[in-house]
């Protein structure tokens, strides 16, 4: 794509939602950590239940902002790219480029960008998935059992044997809680902040398969990802198929699918960043990406 100024706008739009989609992630992790925070070490186990259903909520009501945040991101970046409009949820009559960078203002709450009041031309079709609300709470609750209540049930076993033990003092027993404490809190914030965004994931790429006017997208990240994720941004654009619906997140991943409808396209500049540093790597095994990346990334910090 051509510099332009609807380039520029699309590129203000992508930063903006990445940056809400991960506001999202923290509120899901504050809100769990709060949770944890009311309840002392000995009594996790006698507190699943009630823990279990904060966890659930607090992932049920941050990725229904996802999915909503994704609807509005979507549709503004089509209509900037083609000029048209696209039905589905939060649709409404008339809508035109200033009421779409309302819209998208009002779900990331900040003012990125205005537009014109014109009315668009509108593609009537519904491309987005309505939300699965029973299978959100399934993966909540299949999460909740790998994250928090196996590492209770471990730690409870473990315990006996560890108040027993005349070689641990009181520091020692202190900080084995703690950790165990930790780990509930970090294992929960990933995997759930990782559902979270999902919810607004799974919105988009549903989208992509289901509009006849997306041809893909392609991987944004945040400032710091992974040697993965780098990775998958680097290679720019991903042109939809039924093997490229899936998008590869993972635990404390903030990268975002950002939907095309040219393949006249721009990139972030990271993108771009990431594209050059595997062309320099040359090739090799993912183990060896892994390597390369890591030492190049920390010999620039």
């Amino acid at each position: 794509m051509a510099w332009t100024p609807r380039t520029a706008e699309i590129l203000r739009a992508v930063a903006a939602y990445q940056l809400a989609q991960e506001a999202l992630a923290g509120e899901f992790s504050a809100r769990w950590a709060e949770a944890l925070a009311a309840v002392e070490a000995r009594e996790v186990a006698a507190s699943l239940t009630e823990l279990e259903a904060a966890y659930v909520a607090a992932i049920r009501e941050s990725a229904a902002a996802s999915y909503a945040l994704s609807v509005a991101f979507y549709r503004l970046v089509r209509a900037l790219e083609t000029g048209r409009v696209i039905g589905g949820p939060g649709y409404r009559p008339g809508a035109s480029l200033g009421s779409l960078w309302a819209d998208f203002n009002r779900a990331t709450g900040t003012r990125t960008g205005s537009g014109p009041t014109t009315p668009l031309p509108v593609d009537t079709r519904n491309p987005f998935p309505a939300e699965a609300l029973e299978r959100e709470a399934r993966r909540a609750e299949e999460t909740f059992r790998h994250q928090v209540a196996d590492r209770v049930d471990r730690h409870e076993r473990e315990r006996p044997a560890r108040e027993g033990s005349a070689a641990l003092d009181d520091a020692e027993l202190i900080a084995w809680e703690k950790e165990f404490l930790e780990s509930l809190k970090t294992g929960g914030s990933g995997a759930g902040g990782m559902l979270v965004q999902d919810g607004g994931r799974d919105a988009i790429h549903t989208a992509l398969q289901d509009d006849p006017g997306a041809i893909g997208y392609y991987r944004a990240t945040d400032a710091s990802p992974c040697y993965f994720c780098a990775l998958m941004a680097g290679r720019g654009a991903v042109y939809k198929s039924r093997s490229t619906a899936a998008f590869g997140a993972h635990p404390h991943c903030h990268c975002q699918a950002v939907p095309i409808f040219s393949r006249r396209y721009q990139l972030p500049s990271e993108n771009d960043a990431f594209a050059r540093m595997w062309k320099r790597f040359g090739g090799g095994s993912l183990a060896d990406w892994r390597t390369y990346y890591s030492t190049t990334t920390k010999t620039k910090t």
